[in-house]
C-alpha cells in the first residue's frame, strides 16, 4: 500500500507542476480559513522566507498522505524550523464527506504537528493557475518557495529526491 502511496505521489508531482521556467510565484488567496487541532498544531507562517507548499485537492483525494508518515511531519518541525510548512486542504467531497470537519478530524487522528488552511472552494489552484495533471484538479502539489517565488518541487513522496531538493533549498 506504501508503494503504491508512494508512487501515486510521484506521479501527481510529476505531472502536476509546471516546470521552475513556467511557474514565478506561488501565492495564497486572503480570506481562507487557518484550521489545526490545538496546541500541538505550530502556527502557520505566511512570512517566512522560506516555505514548502502542500496542495491537496479533496475532491480527488483523502488525507491518508497526513497520517501516513507522521516522524516525516514532526522532522519538518523539528529540524527544519526555518522552513514554513504550508499546507492548503482544497475543495470538498460531498458525497465522501470530505469537509472542513473531515479535515480537523484527520489533523487530530494523525497528530499533525502545523496548522493548515482550508480551501472549500479551491481558489489556491485558480490563483496560482496550477497545470492539471492525470486528473482535471491535480490532487496532490508541492513546491518550495523562497520569498514566494518557486524554487523546486520537493517531491515528498520520492525520499532520496526529496532529501537532495530539500539540501539545495536549504543552501540557498
Amino acid at each position: 500500500m506504501r508503494r503504491i502511496l508512494i508512487s501515486l505521489v510521484f506521479l501527481s508531482c510529476f505531472f502536476g507542476c509546471k516546470e521552475k521556467s513556467e511557474r514565478e510565484t506561488i501565492r495564497i488567496p486572503e480570506g481562507l480559513e487557518v484550521v489545526g487541532y490545538g496546541e500541538n498544531s505550530k502556527e502557520l507562517c505566511l512570512s517566512c522566507p522560506k516555505k514548502m507548499i502542500v496542495y491537496l485537492n479533496l475532491e480527488i483525494n483523502s488525507m491518508l498522505l497526513f497520517g501516513l508518515q507522521p516522524d516525516f511531519w514532526t522532522e519538518m518541525r523539528d529540524k527544519y524550523p526555518e522552513i514554513g510548512v504550508v499546507c492548503v486542504i482544497a475543495g470538498q467531497n460531498t458525497e465522501k464527506k470530505r469537509n472542513r470537519a473531515y479535515v480537523i478530524r484527520n489533523l487530530e487522528e494523525a497528530r499533525f504537528p502545523f496548522q493548515v488552511i482550508y480551501d472549500p472552494e479551491n481558489k489556491f489552484f485558480e490563483t496560482n493557475e496550477l497545470k492539471p495533471g492525470i486528473n482535471p484538479k491535480s490532487s496532490l502539489q508541492t513546491f518550495f518557495t523562497k520569498n514566494d517565488e518557486f524554487f523546486s518541487s520537493p517531491e515528498i513522496g520520492v525520499p532520496e529526491l526529496y532529501k537532495l531538493r530539500l539540501e539545495e533549498f536549504l543552501k540557498e
